[in-house]
This record gives C-alpha cells, sequence and structure tokens, in this order.
C-alpha cells in the first residue's frame, strides 16, 4: 500500500471514529471483534478500483480461519498466504461493486496483502457503461449487525466520504448531483435533529434561560449564541480553524457547569450575551464534528453549511419557545416573583449534569 493511500484511509478512519465509537459503545464488547473496515474506491468511467482494509481477527470470527498471531496481534503472512483465495472469495462477495439492478460487475482480485493486524485487497471492477453503478457492503453483518464500514470515493481530483451500515449498506456511485431542494431539506433536518438529540447544548440554553423574564435580553444571549458558533462552525467545517473533540467535548461541558454555576450568584442576564457568545465559540466546534461525521456534497458546500446551521436555529428557537413561557407562567403561579428555589434547584441538575459530562469526556 503507498504511503499516500495509507494517509487517505488513516484520514477516512479517524473521520468515521465517531461513528464506530457510538455503535460499539452501546453494546458489550466482544473478544477481539471490531467490525470496522475501510475502503477507497476509485471511479474512472465504467471501471472501478476499490481497495479494502479490514481487521484479521475479523476475517478470523468470520471465517473460522486463525490468521492473526494472538500474541503480536498481526496477522501472520503465511497463513494469509496459503488462504489467500478463501480470503479474497470472502470479501468480494460481500463487499462488491454491482450494476444498478444489483448484478456484480465482473470482478478481478488481487492478492490479498498482510498490513500490520489487518489484511488489504485490491479488486477492479469492470462494469458495463450505461447500466449504473453502486457498491454494497455486507462484511461482517451477518455475525455483528453493528458493524460498519467508512467509504471514501475517489472521481479524478473529488472525493466524497459515507459510512455504511446495516440500515444503509448501498453507495450509488453514478448518482447525479444532489439538487438545490434536496441539499435544503437534508442539512435543514439534520441540524434541527442535532439540537433535539445535542442534550449538552439542551442544558445549555436552559441553563442560560432560568432568570429570563423578558424578552430582549434573552434576543439577545440567543442571538450572541447562534453568531459565535455559526462562526467556529464555518471555520472548522471550512478546515480554516480546528479544535479536536477531546478538547471541545469537555469545554462543552465546563460550559454548562460555568452558566449553572452564575445563576446562584446573580439573576439578572442582561450581560448574559457576551458569556454566550463566548461559549457559543466552543459550541460551533462541537456542531462542526457532527456535520463533518454527517459529511458535505463538495458541489454544495456553502448551501449545506447554511441549512445545516438553519436547522440548528430552528431546534434552539423552538427549544426557547418553550422554555420561556413555561418559565413566565412560573412566575404567574408564583405571584409575580420567580421562586429562588426553583431556580436553584434546576441549575444544581443542570451542573451535576455538566459536571459528569466533563469527569466522563476527560477521565472515562
Amino acid at each position: 500500500m503507498t504511503r499516500g493511500l495509507r494517509r487517505r484511509l488513516a484520514a477516512l478512519a479517524a473521520g468515521g471514529l465517531c461513528a464506530a465509537l457510538a455503535a460499539l459503545a452501546s453494546v458489550p464488547a466482544a473478544a477481539h471483534r471490531s467490525g470496522v473496515s475501510n475502503v477507497l474506491i476509485d471511479i474512472d468511467g465504467a471501471t472501478v478500483t476499490t481497495e479494502i482494509a479490514v481487521k484479521g481477527v475479523d476475517l478470523d470470527d468470520a471465517m473460522g480461519a486463525a490468521l492473526v498471531d494472538r500474541e503480536t496481534d498481526t496477522v501472520r503472512p503465511e497463513v494469509l498466504a496459503a488462504l489467500a483465495g478463501r480470503v479474497a472469495a470472502h470479501i468480494v462477495a460481500r463487499a462488491f461493486v454491482a450494476h444498478g439492478d444489483g448484478t456484480p460487475c465482473d470482478a478481478a482480485p488481487g492478492a490479498p496483502a498482510p498490513d500490520a493486524d489487518g489484511v488489504i485487497l485490491a479488486t477492479v471492477w469492470r462494469c458495463e457503461p450505461g447500466r449504473g453503478m453502486e457498491y454494497r457492503n455486507r462484511l461482517f453483518l451477518e455475525g455483528w449487525t453493528l458493524a460498519i464500514q467508512n467509504v471514501l470515493i475517489l472521481r479524478g481530483d473529488e472525493a466524497d466520504q459515507d459510512v455504511l451500515t446495516a440500515d444503509h449498506d448501498t453507495y450509488v456511485l453514478t448518482e447525479p448531483p444532489p439538487s438545490t431542494l434536496s441539499v435544503i431539506r437534508r442539512y435543514t433536518v439534520s441540524g434541527i435533529e442535532h439540537i433535539a438529540i445535542g442534550y449538552d447544548h439542551i442544558a445549555f440554553l436552559i441553563a442560560l434561560l432560568l432568570w429570563a423574564r423578558r424578552f430582549w435580553p434573552v434576543a439577545k444571549a440567543v442571538t450572541a449564541f447562534t453568531a459565535a458558533h455559526s462562526v467556529t462552525l464555518a471555520l472548522a467545517v471550512l478546515d480554516i480553524v480546528s479544535l479536536p473533540a477531546s478538547v471541545v467535548e469537555p469545554l462543552i461541558a465546563a460550559s454548562i457547569v460555568w452558566v449553572a454555576a452564575e445563576n446562584f450568584f446573580y439573576r439578572d442576564i442582561e450581560r448574559r450575551w457576551r458569556i454566550a457568545f463566548l461559549l457559543g465559540l466552543v459550541h460551533g466546534f462541537g456542531f462542526a464534528g457532527v456535520l463533518r461525521d454527517f459529511g458535505l456534497p463538495p458541489d454544495a458546500l456553502a448551501l449545506a453549511l447554511a441549512f445545516f446551521n438553519i436547522g440548528v436555529e430552528i431546534g434552539q428557537v423552538a427549544i426557547v419557545a418553550a422554555a420561556v413561557p413555561l418559565l413566565l407562567s412560573i412566575d404567574r403561579f408564583t405571584g409575580g416573583a420567580r421562586a429562588r428555589g426553583f431556580v436553584m434547584a434546576c441549575s444544581a441538575a443542570l451542573a451535576l449534569l455538566g459536571g459528569y459530562w466533563l469527569v466522563e469526556r476527560t477521565l472515562l
């Protein structure tokens, strides 16, 4: 494998790391099992070259083989050479290029090569022009439904990424560029969904609003937060400025603790727009990580970025629209003065929640 290809596969693996960890962390770990593979797909007209990298232990589990030396955790070249035909047949039968009707294209697999603890197989697929082309992956899914495959697609100087799973196992190689409407719809919905399940962002907003009594201070704080995370979201996605998730995620948790703790010392949120702006810069890097994992269409980068951000704002407005009337109702119920005990209790709960996330993201 060339050094450039190693770098591209390493970058692809890093790009899919969050998705892999989320899938694998949700179930008890199985001994040695990974279920994560990588494929580089190079398209040249009706000829497609795939280079698939898999873990040796996954092939052992799937094939009942003994490719890996368990003491050194490396693939044994002599065993791989002896099983080369069987290994190649196993991979190309489950990860293949097909015509649009599902008929596999003609495959010319090379010899599988050892790569430390993994195996790499390059295959040239020759398809019939005009019949459409798609890539399908079912590797390791027979015994491990959470298995995933990170995909990097090259079309000349253009590149695209995807993550294939049991529910999304096909990538259409000849699909036309997405329409403007489909990009708007897809990325707006993605932004809304991210806020809906982004419990740390929701916790931050609630902590920010607990003392709110009037519209204007709320509007200033939310606008400052929006402006700030929009800036860092764009800078990070465009690779102008970047922070690793190992730094961003603990900082987001710490921002929740900070704002919740502030509620114990003063009630006036007139100045909160300043801290909302500062901490919004941090949250923008978190949004960028999600958007990178989701993928961006190279032909509609600005549009996708803009409407993902719009989707995030729609989600935020929905949260504010639900929270502020509730808080004002509490004011009316308590005779016009918000119960200090209510705010203190909520702030303490949010601070504890943020503290838990901070410990989890730094030490666990």
